[in-house]
């Protein structure tokens, strides 16, 4: 089957859906909610900005082409999901490059030059990375200094950690076994691994943030850290937990990254900071909110990715891509501009002092 039948089937399948749904009054109320409507937007326009690629290059849309997609998809999904865990509750972690590259640097140099095993490297980086959370979400939770602050300073220090582990020269290749894993090297059935952990990912991150306790405290927390107080929620516990789990999730996004790139550089993480924040906001999350959907957000990963993809197939300079960000960041917060009255709300210090309190 080639792939332009595939994708007219994807496309096919989601009209069909959209119809059957609208015969019902349950299934109306379905389309009515963002969790569900915008992720299958979302996904249609990724597959007609890949079929509007064919205008620059007969190479797409293509089986590689999808393949390469879900794959870097796979990176910005998994750092969205702890930045957007970060943004829902109104923080904003900058930190993630650092805790990226300080990451991949312990399990490449734990395994080359310290002869770790590899599952004893990536145990230490998911541990110092998810340290690394602690340390800010307890500055953040328990002396009330604004998030982008903290992670910034935090990116800093850990990108001079990183650093001083490899004495400042060329960064030591990760291990064998990661970069079978994360490179598409390895397949299952002829398709890439990145591509099933990928969906995994999908899976997980709805699981963790929609049904979980911990997801739900943390919408809690978002929607009025007062009334999770009131409710008897450990708001201080809560808020520190999202910055592990956020830190956490770039520790991870770290070792794949050195699987995909092959070696641990210490700008490993620079470029995917945007993405993630762009995917986040483009999914519909509101900023200090309550309201997101993992879903829409996994979905804006794969029309992103296959925006870039199309943008490279293009040839422009490289620049047109963080000119690209920057104007869907900016559309994204006026699209889900929150409602007036709470804006009014979140704009009174008084009131978020007393919120917190």
């Amino acid at each position: 089957m080639s792939i332009e039948i595939a994708l007219f089937i994807c496309l096919a399948v989601s009209a069909i859906t959209v119809f059957i749904a609208a015969s019902s009054e349950g299934g109306r109320n379905l389309l009515r909610s963002p969790g569900f409507i915008r992720p299958l937007i979302l996904v249609n326009l990724a597959i007609g900005v890949l079929f509007l690629g064919r205008f620059y290059s007969d190479g797409l849309p293509s089986y590689l082409s999808v393949g390469t997609i879900l794959t870097q998809s796979l990176f910005v999904a998994v750092i969205a999901f702890g930045q957007g865990l970060v943004m829902l509750i109104g923080g904003l972690d900058l930190s993630i490059p650092g805790v990226i590259a300080v990451s991949a640097t312990i399990v490449a140099v734990g395994t080359s030059v310290w002869e770790w095993p590899v599952l004893v490297a990536v145990v230490v980086a998911l541990i110092a990375s998810a340290l690394f959370g602690l340390i800010s979400g307890f500055i953040i939770a328990k002396f009330q200094i604004p998030a982008f602050i903290i992670t910034l300073a935090m990116g800093t220090i850990l990108a001079g950690v990183s650093m001083g582990m490899t004495f400042g020269r060329k960064a030591p290749a990760g291990p064998d076994a990661v970069i079978n894993l994360f490179s598409g090297i390895g397949k299952i059935y002829g398709i890439g691994i990145p591509i099933f952990i990928f969906l995994l990912v999908g899976v997980l991150g709805y699981i963790i943030q929609a049904k979980s306790v911990f997801g739900r405290q943390a919408y809690l927390f978002g929607s009025s850290p007062g009334t999770a107080r009131i409710a008897g929620q450990p708001v201080l516990r809560i808020e520190i937990l999202v910055y592990v789990v956020g830190a956490l999730a770039s520790g991870i996004a770290g070792i794949m990254l050195l699987g995909y790139s092959g070696n641990a550089q210490l700008s490993l993480g620079d470029e995917w900071l945007i993405p993630a924040i762009t995917a986040v906001l483009v999914g519909g999350t509101v900023i200090g909110s309550g309201l997101g959907f993992w879903q829409s957000t996994f979905a804006a990963t794969v029309l992103l990715t296959t925006i870039i993809v199309v943008i490279q197939a293009t040839g422009y300079p490289e620049g047109y891509k963080s000119v690209l960000y920057g104007v869907v960041i900016l559309l994204a917060l006026i699209v889900t501009r929150p409602d007036r009255k709470w804006s009014l709300a979140k704009s009174n210090p008084r009131q978020q002092v007393l919120e917190r309190k």
